[in-house]
């Protein structure tokens, strides 16, 4: 079931006060820990969008994305998600949408919420079930979900003779080029190499080609691109597209805010492994400072 408050199609999540995160040996995910959550709450059905976010500057709130050009949008990118927002602009965010909401207080979903809007009852690995679903022909990547094998299969059909240069200084390869058929390497499953090596600095994401990319905004998708990639709430997008804000706390486990206490960010984004996109990945966290290219953010709600 859903209701609309300042706008925004909410979906009504049930209370779980038995709620405990997944648990699993590997890395990145929870340890199992109860979460209670003690009443049902409200969550947006989609990311926040650039033409959202474009209101809510317009009404004297937040600033403009740095991918976005003298105050407006890229063109043909109004319902894909806003990104390189910090949590402080997000929550301000929540405050614009409560003073026009009738009844309705908006604030950034907590991680249990999260999580347990994404894996549903039956606590799925992906927001639709336990498989990905993923299969790649050669040309075509047939998914449920937008992460960075999607990238790679697009440029591979766009760009897969042209040359892509090794740009990092740290890189073995720093200045030399390869052809991005030569770089990407998707696999029947949608597995993908050649993406990032950390130890040598090359891979695609260490190219001129992927900078460009960045600037751009990424490989983001329109929000509901992904029909059968919805949780069984009704929630789109809660694998790929973009990592999404929660308030809170962690300490990181992954990336390079390792080791820091810092605000959880769930679901995975057009750059991240599939793994990263399971409804169980915890390992990533964000300064809530910092706005980041891979990270959005939907609405959670309360009613008053």
């Amino acid at each position: 079931m859903s209701s609309a408050g300042a706008g925004q199609s909410l979906l009504e999540i049930p209370a779980d006060p038995s709620f405990v995160f997944a648990a699993d040996l590997s890395n990145n995910v929870g340890a199992g820990e109860a979460s209670p959550i003690s009443a049902a709450y409200l969550l947006g059905a989609y990311a926040v969008t650039n033409a959202r976010w474009k209101e809510f500057l317009d009404d004297g709130g937040g600033d403009a994305p740095p991918y976005w050009n003298g105050g407006e949008y890229p063109e043909g990118k109004g319902v894909h998600p806003v990104l390189s927002v910090s949590l402080e602009q997000a929550e301000g965010f929540c405050g614009w949408l409560s003073g026009q909401a009738d009844g309705v207080t908006f604030r950034l979903p907590t991680e249990a919420e999260w999580e347990n809007a994404a894996r549903g009852p039956s606590s799925y690995t992906y927001p639709w079930g336990n498989s990905a679903w993923t299969t790649y022909d050669g040309t075509t990547l047939t998914s449920r979900y937008n992460y960075n094998a999607v990238c790679a299969a697009a440029y591979l059909v766009a760009h897969g003779d042209e040359e892509a240069t090794y740009n990092d200084e740290n890189s073995t390869r720093y200045g030399e080029s390869d052809l991005v058929s030569e770089i990407l390497t998707v696999t029947s499953t949608g597995g993908l190499s050649g993406w990032i090596d950390h130890s040598t600095y090359t891979g695609f994401v260490f190219t001129d080609l992927f900078d460009a990319l960045v600037a751009a905004d990424g490989n983001t998708s329109a929000v509901g691109s992904y029909a059968d990639g919805v949780s069984v709430y009704g929630a789109h997008d809660m694998a790929g597209n973009v990592f999404e804000w929660t308030s809170s706390l962690i300490t990181a486990t992954n990336g390079g805010e390792a080791g820091q206490r810092v605000n959880a960010v769930r679901g995975g984004s057009w750059y991240s492994t599939g793994r990263s996109c399971t409804t169980r990945y915890r390992g990533e966290g964000r300064e809530g400072s910092g706005g980041y290219v891979t990270v959005g953010f939907r609405v959670a709600a309360d009613t008053r």
